[in-house]
């Protein structure tokens, strides 16, 4: 039971982890994965986001969630504050409700994935720290209340498909050990076990049904390196940053010692541990590139299963001193990134699409024509301007959000040209990301200091040929 005391200390902890994670969120911009969501439900009807969604090969949860902020009008930094919330709430619950010690706590609270990448990201990886860990607080009484602990696994299953095979592990387990091994009740658990199972087979429904193509899937699938060394290097940077072979050594060893202590208390959470990180690795070898966000989701599944030990095995003192300092150590080892990013993004533009939408508000008309070299890169800056789109010429669209099914559908240069010069009596802009740098003169460029590289953007005016006042 935790004491006065331990309560006014987590309450303090919260209240510093809310400080420090709020103000990175207000000076946040938000780059095109995050943006794509808002524009996806504010700009679309509701069979347009469930037909779209589909293509992105994403659970509907996160994008319901932010929808009904944008329809009534409000600005991304709502969709923003829900992610910050939920790990608001994560963290309390973390705190008050996990079996390890303060120190441990202190230690992953802190890490660079729990203060910046999943708090400051908006994105659906928000929401599974608090999901599993409601799943976690739920496991130990799923024969006496099995509904409990099967929602929190169908929620979280619903976050992002990284999460599914934990999910299916873990009612693969439920079965086992509240139906396939009970001989008295077993009825009481068919409910629950359809309750884990179901929301996986819709979504994998929903997903593998779809009919059009997931362009960012198969470009990946074709240029990706298929070694899996190459991913796990890829995986521990984005957990730790950049480090040298003597540290990458010493965690590397730290996660298997990790795996084995699982092994050796509890084979069947090992049997998760296991397959999920196998599971993540496939994908982001074969299907999606790797992100410090998505890695970070790897995480908590290790949590879970130290939870469960901590709370099930009845661990000597020696033991829990040994299996928190695993946990310090390998969390604790990317406190400092977590600062350094969170500092970054403070004194940085992160994107610079906040900076270029106001330009855009500022100096260009509405009724004028903004030409974009690619809008998926450019999209982020519509989630900060709503009554304006950019035209791309390839498909002669007008685009708000990123699109996903635009295989075969690259023209002449002739063409581009022939489709652009329809709008000869308005004004044209040129709008590009830095993936393409202009060589003509520049009208207006982000900051030389924004993080992303991808996110930096120039507008051209393409009816004034003399020299601009460069502004950024």
């Amino acid at each position: 039971m935790t004491n006065k005391k331990s309560t006014l200390t987590y309450i303090f902890i919260l209240l510093i982890y809310a400080v420090l994670t709020f103000i990175t969120v207000l000076n946040h911009e938000v780059w095109r994965d995050e943006a794509q969501v808002w524009l996806v439900v504010r700009d679309l009807n509701l069979f347009g986001i469930i037909d779209h969604v589909r293509i992105e090969g994403h659970p509907l949860m996160w994008y319901f969630m932010a929808l009904p902020f944008a329809k009534l009008g409000m600005s991304i930094l709502s969709m923003q504050i829900i992610s910050w919330l939920f790990m608001i709430i994560a963290v309390g619950i973390f705190l008050w409700k996990s079996p390890f010690n303060i120190i441990t706590k202190l230690s992953i609270i802190f890490s660079a994935g729990f203060l910046y990448w999943l708090p400051v990201i908006s994105r659906s990886y928000s929401l599974v720290p608090f999901f599993i860990f409601l799943a976690a607080i739920f496991y130990p009484t799923q024969k006496q209340r099995p509904y409990l602990y099967s929602i929190s696994l169908a929620l979280l299953s619903q976050t992002h498909v990284l999460m599914c095979a934990f999910c299916s592990i873990m009612g693969f387990l439920f079965f086992y050990d509240n139906i396939f091994k009970n001989k008295i009740n077993k009825k009481n658990y068919i409910g629950p076990l359809l309750t884990i199972f179901l929301p996986i087979l819709f979504l994998a429904l929903y997903i593998f049904t779809c009919p059009h193509k997931n362009e960012s899937v198969l470009e990946y699938t074709v240029l990706a390196n298929k070694f899996f060394t190459k991913t796990y290097v890829t995986y521990m940077i984005h957990l730790f940053g950049i480090m040298g072979n003597i540290k990458g050594i010493f965690l590397s060893l730290l996660l298997l010692f990790s795996g084995v202590v699982i092994f050796i208390e509890n084979k069947k959470l090992f049997c998760a541990f296991f397959i999920n990180l196998v599971y993540q690795f496939f994908i982001y070898n074969y299907i999606w590139m790797s992100a410090p966000e998505k890695v970070w989701t790897g995480t908590t599944v290790l949590l879970f299963c130290f939870w469960i030990i901590f709370l099930q095995n009845n661990l000597n003192k020696t033991k829990q001193i040994l299996y928190n300092l695993i946990l310090i150590l390998f969390f604790g080892f990317s406190i400092n990134l977590g600062f350094q990013l969170r500092e970054n993004d403070i004194k940085y533009d992160y994107s610079g699409s906040k900076n270029t939408a106001n330009f855009i508000k500022n100096n260009i008309k509405k009724d004028d024509v903004i030409i974009t070299n690619q809008p998926i890169f450019t999209s982020s800056i519509a989630a900060y301007i709503k009554d304006y789109k950019f035209y791309y010429p390839i498909t002669d669209t007008f685009y708000t959000y990123g699109y996903d099914n635009q295989a075969n559908n690259y023209i002449s240069i002739e063409m581009q040209e022939k489709n652009i010069q329809k709008f000869k009596n308005k004004k044209i802009y040129y709008l590009y990301s830095s993936v393409d740098v202009p060589e003509k003169d520049i009208l207006y460029k982000s900051k030389d200091t924004t993080l992303i590289m991808t996110e930096r953007f120039y507008i051209l005016d393409s009816l004034d040929g003399k020299q601009k006042n460069v502004q950024n």
